[in-house]
């Protein structure tokens, strides 16, 4: 969970910084940063300027617009706007011509709103292509577009929705530069491209104090600027672009803007709007600096994370060589920024200005290059534990390959992949170079193609030279994989293996062999030593009995000798012992070796738990023992032998009432744990246990190693053996004087409903 947070912290202030970022970006003005919030005062700031500039600029477009289509100050239809050929030759257009063939188009202006408006018409006139010679209202059209035959060429019905369009603009820019109610006080002279002169302006003929007002421009007719805006608006000189300054005996330009903002113009919804746009954008900055912080400090601990030491989990990642993750990663950032581009050409103009398409490419490019090595930090860091940043690296790799001691493996491997790299170089170089000069020599040809072909002849070559490796390596590795199967006798043909791997077939086919006579030996001594165990224990078998028969008939006479009654009790007890020796041995072997007859039956482990509880009740009872048996949720069902599962809880039981210590009690426990069924039992010795679990559950051990009982020492090592042969295991653990055993068999069934508790006491 923290590392969730973390990371979902780290995203979010990422997030802020990135937004603060953009935003600031859109209170840059001109590529000069955010430097335009630190003026206070709306007069003194690049804003104020830009706002200015943007109305010089404008000016001159409606003095331009104005010598196209005004006479006397008002529009005249009859102004020649455009000279074009046509089909029928030459023709000039006319104010009125232009309005008259828009009709026939549907486009007219709406005096009202003074913008282009378009009615449906019913059929369209024949839309014909004229070759522009002269545009009124666009002087420098021909300096804009390349030159060729195409050059001014369009249709008459584009001719008309574009002067149409600047008889709007001109209205526009009317209606704003010659209000006398504005705060915008201006007088400009201006040189048309026919060198007429042409004057904007809405304070009349008279002129006036520009330097009356509280921000002022003023250029003389010797082009010396006056002024007190700051900075000084870039466009006041005149250029190549736009209309020159005119030929005047006083200033060619005059500008005030009455800061006093009596009138509610544009200059005064700026002013006011001011102080909020400063505090937004303070507010921006704040938030990116706050981002920033949080995201630096939050990536270090999204890249020191060590959550995945506990949970032992290595990514797919940091199994790939550094070059490899690095390699992958790269690919990812490019894809991405592949699929942004696409989109940002296909329809994320419609929400973002084409102006800065340049600024949205960068941003982000650097997000996902940002990504991308916050990944690759991450994985460095993680290698760092698993034993190293550069330790699976193929450069790493490539070092030691070079160090390599056995000098013969170097030469063999690096100077064949030196010399094929710098054959293919060569051939693909002299390729390049013969193809691009053959012109000049067609032999070049030849050679080039004879370049190709060897170098084609020297791949083909070296693939089946990697693919006859591979297959010999493949046929090694399936020989290794049977015979870990257990198939000792599997030999390869050596037919078909060269060097190394030839070598290694001849090595497999001997360690075949001795495997082969190795397990011949150790099934016969196994053998050997199953049957001298069978026929010792038959041998003893039959005197044994004998002595147990005699013993029994000697017990039933009556013997005055005490002495002679305690000697006859030994020899009972002896022979009986020696008696349950012999079972228990022959039943050990064959367990061991596994040559029991398995009846496997579905039964429910708790209930014969119960049953062997029972069983022992008198045997716990004489060492005043407790035994408390908890079945826990009721059946246990397992796969099993009923016989061969009961001895094992037999030995287990049997185990505990020789060597728990007396007046304790014993714990017995059957439950599921996951998709098994346990059966558990501990007690505490009444000797010291001073020897391992594993110790335990071999033949002839037990644990107070004094042999001081009558047990064989054999009980363990068949309860081991039997739960081994039907599919389970069976677990020791000491802790001190605690023993704890478990009988682990996988269940067969789900468990069920009830519960018991047994209680067994003396």
């Amino acid at each position: 969970m923290k590392r969730s947070v973390i990371i979902i912290t780290h995203i979010l202030a990422i997030m802020l910084a990135l937004a603060g970022f953009i935003a600031l970006h859109g209170y840059s003005v001109d590529g000069r940063g955010i430097s335009s919030i630190n003026t206070s005062h709306f007069e003194d700031s690049i804003k104020f300027s830009d706002m200015v500039s943007e109305d010089l600029s404008k000016i001159r477009r409606l003095a331009v617009l104005q010598n196209a289509f005004e006479n006397d100050g008002e529009l005249d239809t009859d102004m020649l706007v455009a000279g074009a050929t046509t089909v029928n030759g030459n023709i000039s257009y006319t104010v009125s011509d232009i309005m008259n063939i828009a009709k026939t188009f549907g486009y007219s202006i709406d005096f009202e709103s003074k913008e282009l408006s378009y009615t449906k018409v019913t059929e369209e006139p024949n839309n014909y292509q004229v070759k522009l010679h002269y545009k009124a209202y666009d002087p420098y059209y021909f300096d804009n577009i390349a030159p060729g035959p195409s050059q001014g060429v369009m249709t008459i019905k584009e001719l008309c929705i574009e002067t149409l369009r600047a008889i709007a603009e001109y209205y526009s820019l009317r209606s704003i530069y010659d209000a006398e109610e504005s705060n915008f006080k201006y007088n400009a002279y201006f040189v048309s491209n026919d060198n007429e002169d042409v004057s904007v302006g809405n304070v009349g003929e008279n002129g006036f104090d520009a330097a009356g007002f509280g921000r002022y421009l003023v250029v003389s007719d010797s082009m010396d600027i006056n002024t007190n805006i700051n900075p000084i608006p870039s466009n006041v000189m005149p250029d190549s672009s736009s209309f020159g300054f005119g030929d005047t005996d006083g200033n060619v330009l005059e500008l005030g803007i009455d800061t006093s903002y009596l009138y509610n113009d544009r200059y005064r919804q700026a002013a006011e709007d001011y102080g909020a746009y400063i505090g937004r954008a303070y507010a921006w900055l704040t938030a990116f600096v706050i981002g920033f912080i949080v995201s630096a400090i939050s990536l270090v601990l999204v890249v020191r994370d060590k959550s995945f030491v506990s949970s032992g989990r290595i990514y797919a990642l940091d199994k790939l060589p550094v070059e490899g993750m690095l390699a992958v990663q790269a690919f990812a950032a490019v894809f991405i920024y592949a699929l942004f581009r696409a989109a940002l050409y296909n329809f994320m103009d419609v929400f973002i200005n084409e102006d800065d398409w340049g600024f949205w490419c960068i941003t982000v490019k650097s997000v996902i290059v940002y990504a991308f090595l916050v990944g690759a930090m991450c994985s460095m860091y993680r290698r760092s534990h698993y034993g190293g940043m550069f330790k699976n690296s193929l450069i790493s790799r490539a070092i030691v390959a070079l160090g390599d001691e056995n000098e013969n493996t170097v030469r063999t491997t690096l100077i064949p992949y030196v010399l094929y790299i710098a054959v293919n170089a060569v051939c693909i170089g002299g390729s390049v170079y013969f193809l691009t000069n053959g012109f000049f020599n067609r032999y070049y040809y030849f050679a080039a193609i004879m370049l190709i072909l060897f170098a084609a002849a020297l791949d083909i070559y070296a693939y089946l030279t990697v693919y006859g490796r591979n297959r010999q390596r493949g046929s090694i590795n399936t020989a290794l994989r049977r015979i870990s199967q257990g198939e000792v006798g599997y030999t390869l043909e050596t037919e078909g293996f060269t060097g190394g791997e030839l070598e290694a077939v001849e090595s497999i086919n001997s360690i075949s062999d001795g495997l082969k006579s190795a397990l011949n030996e150790q099934v016969k001594a196994d053998r050997l030593k199953a049957d001298l165990i069978t026929n010792v224990s038959h041998d003893i078998k039959t005197p044994l009995t004998s002595i147990i028969n005699y013993v029994d008939l000697i017990k039933r006479e009556n013997i005055d000798n005490e002495k002679l009654r305690e000697y006859i009790d030994v020899l009972d007890k002896k022979s009986a012992r020696l008696k349950n020796l012999t079972e228990d041995l022959v039943e050990a072997s064959k367990a061991s070796s596994g040559n029991i007859k398995l009846d496997m039956c579905k039964l429910d482990m708790a209930e014969l738990a119960i049953q062997a509880g029972g069983e022992f009740e008198d045997k716990f009872a004489a060492r005043h023992l407790e035994f408390n048996l908890n079945t826990g949720d009721g059946a246990a069902y397992v796969m099993a032998d009923g016989r061969h599962l009961w001895r094992v809880f037999e030995n287990l039981l049997n185990n505990a009432a020789k060597y728990a210590m007396e007046n304790t009690r014993i714990y017995a426990d059957v439950e599921h744990i996951g998709s098994d069924c346990v059966f558990s039992i501990k007690n505490i010795s009444q000797s010291k246990l001073n020897i391992s679990p594993e110790e335990l559950t071999e033949r002839f051990i037990r644990g107070d190693v004094s042999r001081s009982t009558e047990g064989s020492g054999l009980g363990l090592n068949i309860a081991q053996s039997l739960t081994k042969l039907m599919g389970g295991r069976l677990v020791i653990e000491i802790d001190g004087d605690l023993y704890k055993a478990k009988v682990i068999m996988p269940c067969c069934e789900e468990k069920e409903s009830g519960s018991s508790l047994i209680s067994v006491t003396e």
